[in-house]
C-alpha cells in the first residue's frame, strides 16, 4: 500500500514544528518553502523528506495539504495552488483568523481544517485547536497529526476566537506570571536561572493537577489553610486586581 502524501507549505516556525513532529509516521512528507536556507533547515531537521520551492509540483495529488503560509501570502498560495488539488485532498490552514468559508472560496470545495497551535508546538506541547465538518475519518486524522505534537481539541469554529486568546495569546500570559515569579524569587534572593526553572517546574506541577481532573479552587484550598502564607499571597495577588488583569487580557485578545 502506497504512502499518503503530505505537504506543508510554508517552513516557518508553525510549519517547521510541524514537519518535525512527522518524523517517524507513514506519509510521505513534502515541505515547500521561499528560500533554499530555509529548505536546507528543514532538510538538515528531517533528511528523509521531500523539500522544494515548487508549490504547484509539491500539491499534484497530495493526500493533505498543510497551509502554514504568512496570512499576507496566503491568497497568493492559494491561487498558485487551486487548480492542482486534487479531488478528495484534505486542506488543513494554520493561518490565523481566515475562515473556513474564506478558505474554501480560496482553494475550492475540498474538506477544510481550521487550526490553530500555540508556539510551544516546537517542543511537542501545543494545545492545539481543530475546526472542520468532515464525513469519514478525515477529521481523526487531523486530530492524530496535531495530537503528535501536543494535545488537540475538536471544537466549533465559533469559538475560535476565544481559545485564540486563552491559549495561542494566553501562552503569553502564563509567561509573564512566570517571569514575575521569577523575579519575585530574585527579590527573596534565589539565583535568576534557579528561579525562573523552580518557576517554570510549578507551572508544570499546576497544569499536571488540573489535567488529571482537579479543579483550580479546590486544589488552592489544599494549599491555602487558615492563616497560612499561602491564603496572605493569595489575598495580596487579588488585592492587587490578579484576577481582573488576566481576565481583562483575555477581552482584550479576543477578536471575533
Amino acid at each position: 500500500m502506497s504512502k499518503k502524501k503530505l505537504v506543508i507549505i510554508g517552513a516557518g516556525n508553525m510549519g517547521g514544528a510541524i514537519a518535525a513532529s512527522l518524523r517517524g509516521t507513514d506519509y510521505e512528507v513534502t515541505v515547500t518553502a521561499h528560500t533554499r536556507k530555509t529548505l536546507g533547515r528543514i532538510h538538515s531537521l528531517c533528511p528523509d523528506f521531500h523539500v522544494t520551492l515548487d508549490n504547484v509540483q509539491a500539491v499534484t495529488n497530495a493526500d493533505i495539504i498543510v497551509l502554514a503560509v504568512k496570512p499576507y501570502l496566503l491568497s497568493e498560495v492559494a491561487h498558485e495552488i487551486r487548480n492542482h488539488i486534487k479531488r478528495g485532498a484534505t486542506i488543513i490552514s494554520v493561518v490565523a483568523a481566515v475562515s473556513i468559508d474564506e478558505l474554501k472560496e480560496m482553494v475550492g470545495n475540498h474538506d477544510v481544517f481550521r487550526v490553530i497551535p500555540n508556539t510551544a508546538i516546537r517542543l511537542g506541547k501545543s494545545a492545539t485547536f481543530i475546526a472542520g465538518k468532515s464525513e469519514g475519518n478525515n477529521i481523526k486524522e487531523v486530530e492524530a497529526i496535531f495530537n503528535r505534537s501536543g494535545k488537540s481539541f475538536l471544537i466549533e469554529e465559533k469559538d475560535m476566537a476565544a481559545v485564540t486568546a486563552l491559549s495561542s495569546c494566553g501562552i503569553a500570559y502564563f509567561l509573564r506570571f512566570i517571569r514575575a515569579a521569577t523575579e519575585g524569587a530574585v527579590e527573596l534572593g534565589l539565583r535568576p536561572g534557579f528561579a525562573a526553572e523552580v518557576a517554570a517546574a510549578t507551572a508544570v506541577g499546576a497544569a499536571a493537577l488540573v489535567e488529571d481532573g482537579g479543579h483550580p479552587e479546590a486544589e488552592i484550598d489544599k494549599v491555602a489553610t487558615p492563616g497560612g502564607l499561602s491564603i496572605k499571597g493569595l489575598n495580596a495577588l487579588a488585592a492587587n486586581g490578579f484576577t481582573t488583569a488576566v481576565i481583562s487580557a483575555l477581552k482584550a485578545s479576543f477578536k471575533p
